[in-house]
């Protein structure tokens, strides 16, 4: 299958920030938004995996990865996500592990409190997630 690809610091920065614009630079809202979102789009209309190759940034935060991954699994699902993307995660082969558990989480238990999809949303749960309808 051809692919779609990301490569982090060339399309995206560097230096990852943390979970919201409102917060930092280079969030993953920002990334989700301006990147991810439309790459992944493209990758389904095409019938193709969108390969999204992690190394060579400084670092990320675990806030960055269940937002900007956590965000995919919640609009796309978690079928979709594993059928689709391929992640290269040389220099810290743990974020695989990390990014699919997020995708998992917000695509059976919904958004994470914290995440900006959930201003103005009423949380009725007191716990880490909250169900919301996902939007299709």
């Amino acid at each position: 299958m051809e692919k779609v690809k990301i490569k982090f610091t060339k399309d995206f920065s560097p230096y990852p920030g943390a979970r919201s614009r409102s917060t930092s630079d280079h969030s993953a809202e920002e990334f989700y938004e301006d990147v991810l979102q439309g790459k992944f789009k493209q990758a389904i209309d095409e019938d193709k995996k969108l390969e999204i190759d992690l190394d060579g940034a400084a670092g990320y935060a675990g806030s960055f990865l269940e937002e900007a991954f956590g965000r995919l699994g919640h609009e796309f699902g978690l079928d979709e996500c594993k059928k689709r993307l391929e992640l290269i995660t040389t220099e810290e082969p743990y974020l695989e592990a990390d990014i699919f558990g997020s995708i998992e989480e917000w695509s059976v238990d919904g958004i994470h409190y914290n995440s900006a999809l959930a201003k103005g949303v009423e949380l009725k749960e007191n716990n880490y997630f909250t169900k919301v309808k996902k939007n299709k």
